[in-house]
């Protein structure tokens, strides 16, 4: 979600109420600490400067198995071509909700509802499709622990997205969300967002690229709960100058509100603050025409400050409890 780039009859539903349910939602609940474990196990290793393992990656064949999702919705045509390209190297499920959900980070719905509506869509041959009534990373859990659950992906490749994600963004956008979500439960994930359908052949250069990322060495090096978060330029495809790593930049604009009465406050526009950008930034290189890789990492301890105040006392006020 780019704050100043704009967001481009029957259903045979299958619902599943609590009851039917049951499995799969015993199956979430109790997985979500046993598919976390991943996670705890890297962070361990990382403590005892262990290099995480890669093992099972280094194969031709990478990935064998993939998990798509996205916030614009199942509808999107991008996702649909995207799977389409991806299934033709690999095993790909699409789980992405059935309307759009953009902006919603990394909201959860699936288990304070206690329910999940699924219905089974057809986006061509040799793909598993599902449009869920959830956000995006309700999308990951159930497939992670429900409907992928015997056979996991190698990857999630969350978009892509019609907007960019840069800077601050990557707290809202729902295409990161999902992402950040197959990270944080030990599963390697992309984020791909800005990809223009008004620009010709930009969708179709856009998912060629990405099916070589996926396949690349980058993508088998990605560990848990590291992920990459990619932004194409708004340009056409020939005029895409390579690929640049770079680093987040800061917040740049904030929401300017009026209060009108009865108590509604409304979005008028935006302030843009004044907060110098980096030349080694997502929006640098995007602004000069270079696709922006981030590489993030859900797990967001600091870990060395923690290091740092382990070894000496940091100054945090003793607890006494209640005063009697």
């Amino acid at each position: 979600m780019h704050a100043t780039a704009p967001r481009s009859a029957s259903r045979s539903l299958l619902w599943l109420p609590l009851a039917i349910l049951s499995p799969l939602l015993t199956a979430l609940l109790v997985s979500l600490v046993t598919l976390f474990l991943p996670l705890a196990l890297a962070s361990a290793a990382r403590a005892q400067e262990a290099p995480p393992s890669t093992a099972g990656r280094d194969t031709a064949d990478f990935p064998a198995r993939v998990l798509v999702t996205n916030d614009n919705g199942i509808d999107d045509p991008k996702i649909a071509a995207l799977a389409r390209a991806l299934s033709a190297v690999s095993e790909t499920w699409v789980v992405a909700p059935d309307r759009d959900r953009s902006g919603s980070g990394s909201t959860l719905s699936v288990v304070r509802e206690a329910r999940v509506t699924v219905e089974p869509r057809d986006l061509g041959p040799s793909i598993r499709a599902y449009a869920v009534d959830g956000f995006p990373a309700d999308c990951v859990v159930l497939a992670l622990t429900g409907l992928m659950r015997d056979a996991p992906p190698d990857i999630v490749v969350s978009g892509i997205n019609g907007g960019p994600n840069l800077g601050s963004d990557w707290m809202f956008s729902g295409t990161i969300g999902a992402a950040r979500v197959a990270a944080f439960a030990g599963v390697p994930a992309v984020a791909l967002s800005g990809v223009d359908d008004d620009i010709p052949g930009a969708l179709d250069a856009a998912v060629e690229w990405v099916v070589r990322l996926v396949r690349s060495e980058a993508a088998r090096r990605i560990v848990p709960p590291d992920f990459l978060s990619v932004s194409f330029p708004a340009v056409p495809p020939g005029q895409i100058r390579g690929v640049r790593l770079t680093e987040r930049a800061p917040l740049r604009e904030i929401p300017r509100l009026s209060l009108q009465p009865p108590g509604t406050w409304r979005i008028i526009g935006f302030e843009v603050l004044d907060v110098s950008v980096a030349s080694d930034s997502d929006v640098a290189a995007w602004e000069a025409g270079f696709i922006a890789v981030v590489p993030m990492r859900a797990d967001e301890v600091d870990q060395a400050r923690l290091d740092r105040w382990r070894r000496r006392d940091p100054g945090l006020p003793e607890w006494r409890g209640p005063r009697r």
